[in-house]
């Protein structure tokens, strides 16, 4: 079992849950496919790879069912690694709208085995020869010096040998008519194995095939998408997770991989003898079996099927049921006369932008596809896989009457097996359509009541130039909302919407009593009050509302706390960034943790010189998850900005945030790429795809809009902001005058010189001379190009500022 458990850090970090979906299904891939039946799979694995490493240390493990030693096993996780990064789309490897990161590669160990192993059944293992090379000595003792003589394979210890040639006897067979000490020499690949081998074994089993085959390096071409890599799992079961009830069942046998924590895939091995309810699992992140009520682990993970109608890696906390009207209504042409797009297509574009958004979101959501016309017809059941959806929705052809209602209720029905199978999962119907319902059996106020008893929301997408009253009030009672966008950049603006697309950062809507609802009328009349919503209200975290500190008491106040308790690595990792942010900090940033938690700061950030955003001071947040330094923080704007990198929510598109992402990288440079993305938008990775075409076919209107809107949403001062937040404390602080800047009267952070030796902060002596090119306080003739970086006066204030906190170890 040692072998299986998780000691080994990969070069290229994964996630918590990833390296347990590693070990957990190598462990699955042992008990279900080793011994002979693993050859083609390592033939296949070798081909692919060209990696003997790892195919040698797969061969041992797997199909002699030998632990091998410490070097073998990182060969194992390395090699894999490589090969599964390989074999799964990247973003310079697309295959389908899904990417996944580096560091999430190990979550998806299980799609990998399945593809390998599907795929190997075509491979032969002819070329899998392996020749034992026996590593004791004669009287069965491990080589110390091997050795060989003339005309023998064999291999002897030398001081056998040396015996030999003492005593004057012969060694039988040897070529040498008189045996001298120069006749043996090294056995070299020998001792090489003796070298990397623990002393229990005995055998090594060497490839002799080498000359016969040719690998890849791992330069592999796959057309497969994701979706059709995870379709291939289905024929693996032990690859697929299961639900815990399911394991109640009699013919399920171990092994099976089982969601023991969000963020632990472990393997159920079998039921606890005389306890049918009590599972026995390994979990190979503590490295050892342990013993689990069924009914306590389903209750845990929120997660009560009983059987697999749909597959899920994780515990959904949204379930989407998509319905598309594909009536005869749907040809007729969309927004405007001049724009001849048809309703349907309008409505193909617009799902191809939610499936889009939400696989590069990665939300935690199950989404289903509903077709409704003259009838109502399920095209895909609930699954986390959207890139299939996009066939289903192109192939819809205009046809029919608009059975709107029948199919909201048919969505009761399907959403409420979701709600059954996981009790804390969100409930959710997107109804895209063009008017009104015709032909419906069912009536609109009584389905509206039955959503709001099973705690459904409606959101309605209307297209087309039809006023739909009704199903804008069924949106609104439930909870939800009802747009109607009058363009097709309006439509696509709203799927780019995080709040449209997930209810996670959405501020939940008054909802209307159940029975309030008695009859039509009650519906229609909400359509005076609301009218059709623009954009849903963002809920913020509730930390916002919790007082700051500046970071030099943060740092006094856990630095003597991390004494006397147990701290977390995450929690040195953040103290560690926030001791550098406090003695270097960002020129033009200011972090203030909680007073109640360090793991959540707020930022103030002020805009960049010679950009639109210059005059405005725009507050963000960063929230440190469990999951840190391997995943990165939570940063997010809270001032709304006008960029094409930046969403509605305050959600930042850059790649230090994803594919450029190591545990190596520091706050610092995560604070200088938010504001380099100030200085120079990167259109090409946007997140409003609105406003990168704005900027690249209209900087200028982009930039005056921008302008524009810093003015209006980031007018305060830094100053007035942090006075704002932490105002006593400012005053409080005792700063020796030396350290203080002229003009900022605030200690230096970068600090420049003049000819004549004086010091002003860079930032303010900058914007001083872009008014007037004269020194503040002498009046003569200065320049930009004459202010030279002062050291001196850096290491000055980095000494001051570590004595703040009185520096001490974590």
């Amino acid at each position: 079992m040692e072998f299986y458990m998780n000691d080994v850090v990969p070069s290229v970090q994964q996630t918590r849950k990833g390296l347990s979906a590693f070990f957990s299904s190598l462990y699955t891939i042992k008990e279900k496919h080793s011994g002979e039946g693993f050859k083609k799979v390592n033939a296949y694995i070798r081909k692919l790879s060209g990696c003997n490493p790892l195919a040698q240390s797969l061969y041992q493990l797997l199909c002699r069912n030998e632990s091998g030693s410490r070097t073998q096993k990182i060969a194992i996780v390395e090699g894999l690694y490589t090969l599964f990064r390989e074999l799964l789309p990247s973003l310079n490897k697309k295959r389908g709208d899904k990417i996944i990161e580096d560091p999430d590669v190990f979550e998806n160990a299980p799609v990998c085995w399945a593809y390998l192993i599907s795929k190997a059944e075509k491979e032969s293992s002819q070329h899998e020869i392996f020749a034992p090379i026996c590593l004791t000595s004669q009287p069965g003792v491990r080589f110390c010096d091997p050795v060989q003589v003339p005309g023998l394979p064999d291999v002897f210890e030398r001081e056998y040998v040396l015996q030999k040639i003492k005593d004057g006897e012969k060694i039988p067979n040897c070529s040498a008519e008189i045996l001298r000490e120069t006749s043996m020499w090294r056995a070299t690949d020998v001792e090489k194995i003796l070298l990397s081998l623990p002393p229990s074994i005995k055998t090594f089993p060497v490839w002799v095939s080498y000359g016969l085959v040719t690998g890849q390096n791992f330069q592999i071409k796959l057309d497969e998408t994701f979706a059709k890599m995870t379709e291939e799992l289905k024929a693996y079961p032990h690859l697929i997770v299961t639900p815990p009830l399911q394991l109640k069942d009699i013919g399920v046998d171990g092994p099976r991989l089982v969601l023991l924590k969000e963020d632990n895939l472990g393997v159920y091995i079998e039921k606890a003898k005389g306890s049918p309810l009590d599972l026995v699992v390994f979990d190979c992140l503590a490295g050892k079996h342990k013993t689990l009520n069924v009914d306590e682990l389903a209750h845990e993970m929120r997660d009560t099927r009983s059987d697999q109608t749909f597959m899920t890696t994780r515990t959904p906390k949204e379930a989407i049921l998509v319905l598309v009207d594909s009536s005869s209504s749907m040809k007729e042409t969309c927004y405007d006369s001049d724009d001849k797009m048809t309703r349907l297509d309008a409505i193909k574009q617009l799902f191809d932008n939610f499936t889009t958004r939400s696989m590069a979101y990665d939300f935690h959501h199950v989404i289903g596809l509903v077709e409704f016309n003259s009838s109502v017809k399920t095209l895909h059941t609930f699954t986390e896989t959207l890139e299939t959806f996009k066939e289903h929705i192109h192939n819809l052809i205009a046809n029919g009457c608009t059975v709107l209602y029948d199919a909201l209720n048919h969505g009761i029905s399907e959403l409420e097996k979701v709600g059954k199978k996981f009790p804390d999962c969100r409930l959710r119907i997107i109804c895209l359509t063009d008017g009104n319902d015709f032909g419906s059996k069912t009536k609109p106020h009584d389905v509206t009541t039955k959503l709001m008893c099973f705690n459904i929301i409606v959101d309605a997408i209307i297209v087309g130039k039809v006023d739909n009253h009704m199903l804008h009030g069924i949106s609104n009672a439930t909870g939800g909302c009802c747009f109607k966008p009058e363009t097709g950049t309006a439509g696509l603006k709203l799927f780019e919407m995080e709040t449209v697309l997930s209810l996670e950062m959405r501020k939940p809507k008054e909802k209307m009593n159940p029975s309030s609802i008695t009859s039509e009328s009650v519906l229609t009349t909400l359509f005076t009050k609301n009218g059709y919503d623009e954009q849903p209200e963002v809920s913020l975290p509730s930390e916002l509302n919790s007082k700051v500190t500046v970071t030099e008491n943060s740092l006094k106040k856990n630095i003597k706390e991390s004494k006397s308790s147990r701290f977390l690595e995450k929690d040195k990792r953040i103290l560690e960034e926030l001791k550098s942010l406090h003695c270097d900090p960002h020129p033009f940033c200011t972090v203030l943790p909680l007073e109640s938690d360090f793991t959540f700061w707020k930022i103030l950030m002020q805009g960049p010189p010679d950009t639109p955003y210059e005059n405005g001071a725009f507050e963000l947040y960063c929230q440190f998850g469990a999951e840190y330094p391997v995943k990165p923080p939570l940063v997010r704007f809270v001032t709304p900005v006008y960029h094409c990198n930046v969403n509605s929510v305050g959600r930042i598109c850059h790649n230090i945030f994803d594919r450029n992402y190591s545990a190596h990288i520091t706050m610092r440079e995560i604070l200088d790429a938010v504001y380099g993305l100030l200085i120079l938008p990167e259109p090409e990775d946007p997140l409003d795809s609105i406003l990168a075409e704005e900027f690249l076919t209209s900087r200028e209107k982009y930039e005056q809009e921008a302008k524009k809107n810093t003015e209006e949403t980031a007018g305060n001062s830094m100053d007035d902001m942090e006075q704002k937040l932490v105002g006593e404390e400012l005053t409080k602080k005792f700063t020796p005058s030396h350290l203080v800047c002229s003009l900022t009267k605030k200690m230096f952070i970068d600090p420049v010189k003049n000819q004549d030796g004086t010091v002003y902060e860079r930032k303010a002596i900058e914007k001083h001379l872009k008014m007037q090119r004269t020194d503040p306080k002498t009046k003569k003739l200065l320049r930009r190009t004459d202010l030279k970086s002062d050291t001196t006066m850096q290491k000055m204030v980095r000494e001051h500022r570590k004595k703040e906190y009185l520096e001490t170890s974590v």
